[in-house]
């Protein structure tokens, strides 16, 4: 006889409580919120501690959120739509078409096409070669790594899920580091959470590292800054190379690897090269197929055109390696890594955007700048930036995080005397550093915090800390760098 499924009951205790007991507090919530955005709160909190708790897996979390959604009255099934054709009301089922989620699910097949040929391995054993006497090297490679291809390909997720992640994969997999308590320690966990920083501080140093730094320059120019590409990295520069400097340090110290010398690893990565042979043709399909994915995402950064968008070029080379052979469909349905980020970033992203939607963010932004009037304009830019960076907890998008806010609170700012470029750099760079909160700050969180390396409560806690430094840097070094190239 078959048994039922282990289901962690006891971690339903707390999302129950928190949401039970928000949404009791509907008739007394802040007055400018209507009960429908107070309710979408308490169902939003209540699945985010849901995620931290783990009664189930956060796939099955957020569709539980979900389904609370729909039977609450907060979203309908499907789109409701007027006689016009307009969409109305956004249904359930649209959180499925996010194209960042699409996106990060395609560069999980890639990364498991660049696994399963064995190119992977090879490029691994290459930078082995090259720097791979102390893991803390490798670490420093990677995150080099990240901040060329910052330069290169707007993505971020692409550049995590379909480059960067598929290398520490196999560099991993080289010193016999996998997923599982017995060896993710040995080296996977710390490149993994490097690889993660290495991302975020690549997105920092140029205006087209991501989609929210371009929401950020075009608000910007609203309130009249014109942010160019090279403006935006002469301010970004100091602050970005003090981090990358630190950073994978503190990594090292905090999460350190167990193995940290390898004296030998370049003469035994030479040998298992030798062992590897000439590239087979699988191989060199995959190595082409990468390399045009790259070339594209770069190209979209300065073209226009509906087939370089990023997502779709995800869907061109998973297409491409299915018809060339190198993949099959028995592959692409067992990439399960896919599929759940597919499931739990779409949903989050969905509530997140139904918060917007019923009026949360704008609530919770007028809010501040009422509560920050008569007080040092220095004070004020600081504690604009820690509930900027703060407040990403409670969404799963950067993009929508800027939209939302980014505009009322350089206004806020500016108007408490605040030099204009000033603010907006120290909130644009904020923009892009909060991704150091959660799993499912930002794309590349949703893919590395997924494999297995780093378990959720060491992600939460370490982020914590690094997110301290982030903030001591942008707010300490930047307001410095920013007077002495005249920003302010």
């Amino acid at each position: 006889m078959k048994s039922l499924e282990k289901v962690n009951y006891k971690g339903f205790i707390w999302p129950l409580v928190i949401g039970i007991g928000l949404a009791l507090c509907t008739g007394i919530r802040p007055a400018g919120l209507t009960a429908n955005a107070w309710l979408m709160f308490a169902i939003f909190v209540a699945t985010i501690v849901g995620c931290i708790t783990k009664p189930l897996p956060i796939a099955g979390v957020t569709l539980t959120g979900l389904v609370v959604t729909v039977l609450a009255g907060l979203a309908p099934v499907k789109d409701v739509v007027d006689d016009k054709g307009l969409v109305t009301q956004s249904g359930i089922l649209s959180a499925f078409s996010n194209s960042a989620s699409w996106l990060i699910a395609m560069a999980f097949i890639m990364a498991y096409g660049i696994s399963k040929t064995g190119l992977g391995k090879r490029i691994a054993y290459h930078l082995i070669k090259l720097f791979g006497k102390r893991s803390i090297g490798i670490g420093y490679a990677i995150t080099g790594l990240e901040l060329v291809l910052g330069a290169l390909i707007p993505s971020n997720s692409a550049r995590t899920g379909g480059v960067v992640w598929p290398i520490v994969q196999s560099i991993s997999e080289s010193y016999d580091s996998k997923p599982d308590e017995k060896s993710r320690k040995k080296i996977g966990s710390f490149l993994v959470f490097v690889a993660f920083h290495a991302n975020i501080l690549s997105t920092a140093l140029f205006v087209t590292g991501a989609a929210p730094n371009m929401v950020a320059q075009q608000m910007a120019a609203q309130k009249g800054y014109s942010i160019s590409w090279i403006s935006w990295f002469l301010a970004a520069v100091v602050p970005v190379a003090v981090l990358a400097v630190i950073v994978p340090y503190i990594i090292y110290k905090m999460y350190p690897p167990e193995i940290k010398e390898t004296p030998n690893a370049g003469t035994w990565a030479d040998s298992e090269l030798k062992k590897m042979g000439t590239m087979s043709v699988p191989e060199k399909i995959m190595a082409a197929v990468f390399v045009m994915s790259i070339v594209m995402w770069v190209l979209s950064g300065f073209f226009d055109i509906p087939q370089l968008n990023a997502t779709f070029i995800a869907f061109l080379a998973v297409v491409i390696l299915l018809i060339c052979g190198v993949l099959n469909v028995k592959d692409l349905l067992g990439v399960s890594g896919a599929w759940n980020i597919l499931i739990w970033l779409s949903v989050l992203v969905f509530m997140a955007g139904k918060l917007s939607t019923f009026g949360f963010i704008t609530w919770f932004s007028a809010s501040i700048a009422n509560s920050l009037k008569n007080i040092n304009w220095f004070l004020i830019l600081v504690i604009l930036v820690l509930l900027m960076f703060y407040s990403h907890y409670f969404f799963a998008s950067g993009t929508a995080h800027m939209t939302a806010l980014y505009l009322p609170f350089l206004s806020v700012a500016v108007a408490a005397g605040a030099p204009l470029k000033m603010a907006a750099m120290m909130l644009a760079l904020t923009g892009a550093v909060m991704a150091s909160t959660t799993h499912y700050a930002n794309g590349p969180a949703s893919v590395l915090a997924s494999t297995g390396y780093v378990k959720q409560g060491e992600w939460w806690k370490m982020n914590f800390v690094l997110g301290l430094v982030y903030l001591a840097v942008v707010i300490g070094v930047g307001s410095v760098w920013f007077r002495i190239i005249g920003l302010g």
